[in-house]
């Protein structure tokens, strides 16, 4: 064998690694070309050498060992497809061979190694980016739906799964699921977050937050392969098989002593084996959906403190007004009819007088309840303070209104205090087509109208078209 030979392959290797070492952006299938041309290069010496030799087995020593090419992960043998391979026989070597030979061996294991580094470091930089992001849309959008939603799409797409969703729990029930975000699917899979299986029912309610079970990393449900499951349910055996489910994963969204959701993973064409830093990666993006959680919520809660009259827990007069002018807009679009009711609850000076302002604020509160029974859900049922109150009617005409405020009245006077005794109100009416749809028409017309009440003597219901608020009224 002719070493100056090796020797020029040598030096012609070394200039392709250096000049590969400089290109970083080759793909993973460029990259299998190349190393495989240089595999070439670096034997083909070797082969027009060894071809004569007798194939015998690599024994050094009396310890077997098998000389396998460093960038294939394969043995060597001989008329192997186009890539050469060899069984070799240390023993057929001289030491200028062997010395060549391991020193090549030794340069492609360091370069496969670079490449797998940088590879790595290419995985570390694209999860730091979706974590930058994440943390980005918490703090830009406080739209918990779509912060999620942006989410399962990243992260299903970066760690290469069939399906990535993420379920929201009810905190106070731990077997019913709020709303599962939208999913992602990889392509020639079809959607199936809304199949919720056993075995994820059983996990989540049979779930205790507990700091050293946490540590442990023993708190998420990973099932390698659904399919060979042992279990009786053919149900769940039957789903798997019509979604093409294989494996599964859920990791928990954690905060303080409740679990706020899951973080779940569908991979559908093979066994999906989840490594130790893939784990910890999707652990650390569910603490930040955790965060994104618990922000939104915190926010609403404050929206909602800041719009909701802390005695009733009804709207108070600023959200009233807010929400009338949507409506009004809403109801000139659609051109559908609005209606109003202005109420007033009587008698509530002389109930403070008598019994004293706590029995004054039951009696408001009873009040606050009657209407929430009596009123439908799209009712907008609001407390001015004191004992104003006011309620919008969305696509309600004057007359349904009219019988509505009637209906109302004899709930009202039927409600009974322990102490206070029969409750009373009254109540104004306004709407349209009768009256012009404009917010400060209609209530204008709809406090006249209590007025009238008032006047003729209270716990009665008046309305707009009355003949008698053509008169004037005195005070």
């Amino acid at each position: 064998m002719n070493f100056d030979n090796y020797r020029q392959s040598l030096d012609i290797f070394s200039k392709i690694i250096k000049l590969f070492s400089l290109t970083k952006n080759l793909n993973r299938e460029q990259w299998g070309i190349i190393k495989n041309e240089l595999w070439n290069v670096i034997t083909k010496d070797i082969s027009l050498s060894l071809s004569k030799r007798p194939h015998v087995q690599i024994i050094e020593n009396t310890d077997k060992q098998s000389f396998e090419n460093p960038l294939s992960s394969t043995k060597f043998n001989l008329n192997e497809k186009e890539i050469l391979k060899l069984n070799i026989s240390l023993n057929e070597l001289n030491e200028d061979e062997k010395m060549l030979l391991c020193c090549i061996v030794e340069h492609l294991k360091a370069v496969e190694e670079w490449r797998e580094s940088l590879e790595t470091g290419f995985e570390i930089q694209k999860r730091l980016g979706l974590l930058h992001r994440i943390t980005v849309s918490i703090r830009a959008s406080l739209n918990i739906s779509e912060v999620l939603a942006r989410t399962a799409q990243d992260l299903g797409k970066i760690l290469g799964v069939s399906r990535c969703f993420i379920r929201r729990y009810d905190p106070n029930d731990k077997g019913r699921v709020l709303a599962t975000e939208q999913e992602f699917v990889a392509p020639g899979f079809v959607k199936a977050a809304d199949i919720i299986f056993d075995f994820e029912t059983e996990w989540m309610k049979n779930f205790n937050v507990n700091q050293n079970n946490i540590d442990e990393h023993i708190d998420f449900l990973y099932i390698p392969n659904v399919k060979t499951l042992e279990t009786n349910d053919e149900f769940t055996k039957t789903l798997a098989e019509e979604i093409n489910l294989v494996s599964f994963l859920a990791v928990p969204l954690i905060y303080k002593d409740n679990i706020l959701g899951s973080l779940c993973f569908h991979q559908c064409d093979q066994e999906k084996f989840f490594s130790d830093s893939e784990i910890e990666f999707i652990r650390q993006v569910a603490d930040e959906a955790t965060g994104a959680i618990t922000n939104a919520e915190m926010y609403q809660q404050i929206q909602k403190q800041a719009r909701t009259d802390s005695l009733t827990l009804l709207y108070n007069k600023s959200h009233f007004h807010e929400a009338f002018d949507q409506e009004i807009e809403r109801t000139k679009r659609t051109g559908s009819d609005l209606s109003l009711m202005m109420i007033d609850l009587d008698f509530l000076k002389t109930v403070n007088d008598t019994y004293g302002h706590m029995v004054g604020d039951e009696m408001i509160k009873l009040l606050g309840t009657k209407l929430r029974q009596t009123l439908r859900g799209l009712d907008i049922i609001a407390r001015f303070g004191g004992d104003e109150f006011g309620v919008i009617l969305p696509e309600t005409k004057f007359e349904g209104a009219k019988l509505l405020g009637a209906r109302l009245i004899e709930q009202i006077l039927a409600t009974k205090h322990p102490l206070a005794g029969n409750m009373s109100a009254s109540i104004g009416v306004a709407g349209t087509p009768y009256n012009k749809l404009e917010k400060e028409i209609l209530i204008e017309e709809a406090d006249k109208a209590l007025y009238l009440a008032k006047k003729r003597g209270k716990g009665m219901a008046c309305f707009s078209d009355d003949p008698d608020l053509n008169l004037r009224l005195n005070p």
